[in-house]
């Protein structure tokens, strides 16, 4: 009778052969729990270290309204740069974005209709404000003032940076 001969993968010596080679639910469970907990971790501390950019320049801006300021137009403009600015805190620090919902090829934002007016028109107010102080920079620079319109340009750069560009707020909260 012919003997069957059966062949065995090669395994270095070194390689435990009492270890499974899937986790059972316990494990499974564990491990998702804790890659959970490290990711909600990391993106509080993305979520922190970009909150730092408009709290600073706020501050900035409130200094200068307070000390810097010559006249009374730099004065409004410091103060309009310093309420965009922590709006655009507020928005990043209590008011993440959601991710859209798929409708055919557009993408929708979720809005509850349980919102209030903070939650529902901030962020536009937020940009209008932003897009006002642009508009006066562009003027600024018209006049020659390069340095002025870049400092009222500032709010509308942080709105951009911390609104639209890719920090993975759509998926921390």
């Amino acid at each position: 009778m012919a003997t069957t001969r059966l062949r065995h993968a090669f395994k270095y010596p070194s390689e435990d052969e009492d270890e499974p080679d899937e986790l059972d639910e316990e494990h499974q469970e564990k491990l998702i729990a804790d890659l959970q907990a490290s990711d909600a971790q990391r993106n509080d501390l993305y979520c922190l270290s970009t909150l730092i950019i408009p709290v600073v320049s706020a501050l900035y801006f409130i200094y200068t309204a307070i000390f810097s300021s010559s006249t009374a137009q730099q004065r409004l403009l410091a103060l309009m740069s310093s309420s965009s600015v922590l709006c655009t805190a507020y928005l990043l620090l209590f008011m993440p974005l959601q991710a859209p919902a798929r409708r055919g090829n557009a993408a929708v934002h979720r809005r509850d209709t349980a919102d209030g007016p903070v939650e529902q028109y901030l962020a536009y107010l937020s940009a209008a404000l932003a897009a006002l102080l642009l508009l006066a920079a562009a003027l600024s620079w018209r006049r020659g003032l390069h340095e002025e319109a870049l400092k009222q340009a500032l709010p509308a750069v942080i709105f951009g940076l911390t609104m639209f560009c890719p920090v993975d707020y759509m998926y921390m909260r």
